[in-house]
């Protein structure tokens, strides 16, 4: 499984809004139309197709990612940003999620004190702040939050917050845990699915999907540009 369950709503906040971001990132997200993204800390569905574009998406360096550290003998990974609680619904066997640099948010700074992991592969932040000033662009061109409920409250008040690439559910699920109303934000638009194709760097099905009864759709929100009068 490489979707990530949902933090419980009523997980404590983790970073001011005032607080500033250095780096641009991207919200990587499945919800359902009544912007439900998990329950009892997990995902209340089952939807392969989903969790294989999630690792994807996460895992691909995109084309125009500079290439100048490479003649270092750098190897590049995308970051992936998360809460303890969406650290802990990924099954142990799969943690660190591979082929990405996992940074855990958790004001508990020993809580992964005694697990051993490969050589840079997971660090941990005690914020989100702290997590974005972790990543180096050049060695992790894209950076992805990929929950739980308060850390993506938190990263769409972010003006560094270019992107959100949510899969809507369209199938009626229950939820206890919630993401907010993207669609509804005057900060976002919806982009086309040209615009979705290229930004994922990979051909995709086109409007609502089906798998097993369960209806799904791959959608792409961008950040408004703001005008400079």
């Amino acid at each position: 499984m490489e979707r990530v369950g949902a933090t419980r709503k009523n997980a404590h906040r983790l970073l001011s809004p005032s607080m500033p971001s250095p780096v641009k990132f991207t919200l990587i997200v499945a919800a359902t139309q009544d912007h439900g993204i998990g329950r009892n800390n997990n995902l209340p569905w089952r939807l392969p197709p989903d969790q294989a574009y999630f690792k994807r998406v996460t895992c691909r360096i995109p084309r125009d990612a500079t290439s100048a550290d490479d003649l270092l003998g750098a190897t590049k990974q995308n970051a992936v940003i998360m809460g303890r609680l969406t650290w802990e619904s990924v099954p142990v066997k799969m943690r660190p999620l591979t082929g990405r640099f996992n940074i855990v948010v958790s004001r508990n700074p020993d809580y992964l004190k005694d697990t051993t992991f490969p050589p840079g592969s997971v660090r941990m932040a005690s914020s989100l702040s702290s997590a974005l000033a972790l990543v180096d662009p050049l060695l992790h061109p894209r950076i992805y939050i990929i929950g739980g409920a308060q850390i993506y409250r938190d990263a769409l008040a972010l003006s560094e917050c270019e992107h959100v690439l949510l899969t809507r559910i369209h199938t009626r699920v229950e939820c206890d845990t919630f993401f907010p109303d993207v669609g509804a934000d005057p900060r976002f638009r919806r982009a086309s699915h040209h615009e979705l194709v290229r930004f994922v760097e990979e051909d995709l099905p086109e409007g609502v999907q089906m798998h097993k009864g369960l209806e799904y759709e791959y959608m792409l929100f961008s950040r408004v540009e703001e005008v400079q009068l």
